[in-house]
């Protein structure tokens, strides 16, 4: 099997010859720079310049031979482009770095020991509408954010046997977005006290979310095989808000995006939901989500993946799970994260339906040498 036809296979639920493997496919499933060159120099391999695919979470470019000779990676990403209005303007603050997005949010890195940026000011200060007709919208519809996006992805699929992941879009989604542009505490607070504003507030970013997906999806959606969207619901420990909530205010905007997407592209949907999800795997399900990632198992709920496959492996394609990325991945020794993921490949593997990959991206400080012994067991293991 090629790498597209082994992913296909498993997304149908069906056994291919070895486990897909995605390392850099998504935005959420990559490594970051620190780790990646100390793993490069670990292997002897040269990184080369680092040229960064995400600003904020400090994702490099992964060499291609890397990602063939070592991973043996099967995905590759399309990615978007940034909209026409927005240039990047790194601004030195003494101990920081910083800069404003095309969103208006600031966000700030430390030059010393930063490992990524983080969102430290957010450009809706109010919860009223004029606050909301104030605010400078990107324009989804900008030809310059989808430019040479169709010409690449057509290369890709004509002259590779890659499989293809496009987005998220923006990255974020309809209740996490909400969240950059007003602060966490300040939208939770919204959600009951201003209900009305933050219904207006989900529903415009529902909106802008559609129209950017729809763009992308005439430009690459005829090449792709996976779609990703990203909402995070859940901490560690549970939820962030009720489900009861969740399904009257977040679901059904989130079923609109996703029926956006599937009318556009037969591509599978992934969605990207970090923490404690468990409790609204079936309403994913019912939305029309394919593929659920990272498959967090440190997070409550999601520990026993062996039940969990039992309960939700006939609908949903776990993309992740892969090795404890908190605990075992960075702090155990290689035998244990060999133990630790031969355990997760003997229960998501069967059937189908499973996508090996990290949960989350690979940190910098994980040894190169855990990392290698999570892939020399995928590449062992996950063999049909």
């Amino acid at each position: 099997m090629n790498s597209r036809e082994r992913l296909l296979t498993a997304l149908q639920h069906r056994e291919p010859d070895r486990v897909p493997i995605d390392l850099g496919g998504t935005d959420v499933t990559s490594i970051c720079k620190g780790a990646y060159i100390d793993l490069m120099r670990y292997l002897g391999r040269d990184p080369g310049e680092i040229v960064l695919v995400n600003i904020v979470e400090q994702l490099p470019a992964l060499d291609e031979a890397f990602l063939d000779e070592v991973i043996r990676a099967d995905t590759r990403q399309v990615r978007e482009r940034g909209g026409s209005r927005w240039d990047l303007r790194m601004e030195d603050e003494g101990d920081y770095w910083s800069y404003v997005n095309e969103w208006q949010i600031r966000l700030r890195m430390p030059k010393k020991g930063g490992h990524y940026f983080d969102l430290v000011e957010f450009p809706i200060k109010e919860p009223t509408r004029e606050a909301l007709e104030a605010f400078p919208w990107p324009d989804p519809s900008d030809p310059a954010r989808w430019e040479g996006l169709e010409e690449e992805a057509r290369r890709l699929y004509e002259t590779t046997s890659y499989a293809l992941v496009v987005g998220c879009v923006f990255g974020g989604g309809v209740f996490e977005f909400p969240q950059y542009l007003r602060g966490m505490e300040a939208f939770l607070t919204d959600l009951l006290a201003y209900p009305e504003f933050a219904d207006e507030l989900m529903e415009r970013i529902t909106e802008v979310l559609i129209e950017a997906y729809s763009r992308m999806l005439e430009k690459v959606g005829q090449y792709v095989q996976v779609v990703s969207v990203c909402d995070d619901l859940a901490t560690q420990l549970g939820p962030m808000i009720s489900p009861e909530l969740y399904r009257k205010r977040i679901k059904p905007r989130q079923r609109r995006l996703i029926e956006a997407i599937k009318a556009r592209t037969n591509a599978y949907v992934l969605y990207h939901g970090c923490g404690a999800t468990r409790a609204f795997l079936p309403d994913l399900i019912e939305i029309g989500v394919d593929i659920f990632n990272p498959v967090q198992v440190s997070a409550k709920g999601l520990g026993d993946t062996a039940d969990l496959k039992r309960t939700f492996g006939r609908d949903l394609t776990f993309w992740g799970g892969v090795c404890d990325t908190q605990n075992v991945l960075p702090f155990g020794t290689p035998e244990q994260v060999r133990e630790e993921t031969r355990r997760r490949l003997d229960d998501l593997m069967p059937g189908g339906g499973f996508v090996a990959a990290p949960i989350h991206n690979i940190q910098d400080g994980v040894p190169p040498e855990n990392i290698m012994a999570m892939y020399e067991t995928i590449h062992e293991y996950g063999v049909y």
